[in-house]
């Protein structure tokens, strides 16, 4: 599973847009922090329409690889 957070130091790894980490969610399904829903930049209803998609409060792990929200898509960070 995908893990998508508010927030969270880390190295840029990537960008991502929208229908790319749609597909991504599709395939291995994703953890969403409550905060994204929160200020509205996920709607767990559209992504549970693409697999499996829980709700909860995360704090990753030096050395992982989330997903960060930017203006323009989304941004792919190994967190520090």
């Amino acid at each position: 599973m995908v893990v998508l957070v508010p927030n969270t130091d880390g190295v840029p790894v990537g960008k991502l847009t929208d229908k790319a980490l749609e597909a991504i969610v599709k395939r291995h399904g994703a953890i969403v922090h409550p905060r994204l829903v929160e200020e509205g930049w996920v709607d767990p209803e559209d992504l549970e329409g693409l697999g499996t998609v829980e709700v909860l409060e995360v704090n990753p792990l030096p050395g992982e690889v989330v997903f960060v929200p930017t203006r323009t898509g989304w941004a792919r960070l190994r967190v520090v």
